[in-house]
């Protein structure tokens, strides 16, 4: 119709580059994409920080039972955990 636009969407005829649709093509989908994974809920939620804490004192009962760290040390780093 203005005749600097051929058939091929986003297609400029005459441009010396014939990909140039294809590359404005990609950006648009890829921030497509982009934008609507930033609306949505993150699918793997942050724990919440009781459960980082069991977790910590679980490795720490771990560790207590193999030996790699004494019976005070591990009451200093419970207590570090639990504060």
């Amino acid at each position: 119709m203005w005749g600097c636009f051929n058939s091929y969407p986003f297609s400029f005829s005459g441009s010396g580059f014939p990909f140039f649709g294809l590359i404005v093509l990609a950006v648009i989908v890829i921030a497509g994409i982009w934008v609507i994974r930033a609306l949505l809920p993150d699918p793997h939620p942050r724990r919440n920080a009781r459960a980082d804490r069991d977790d910590a004192l679980r490795i720490l009962r771990v560790r207590l039972a193999e030996g790699s760290i004494s019976e005070e040390e591990f009451e200093r780093l419970k207590h570090a955990v639990e504060s």
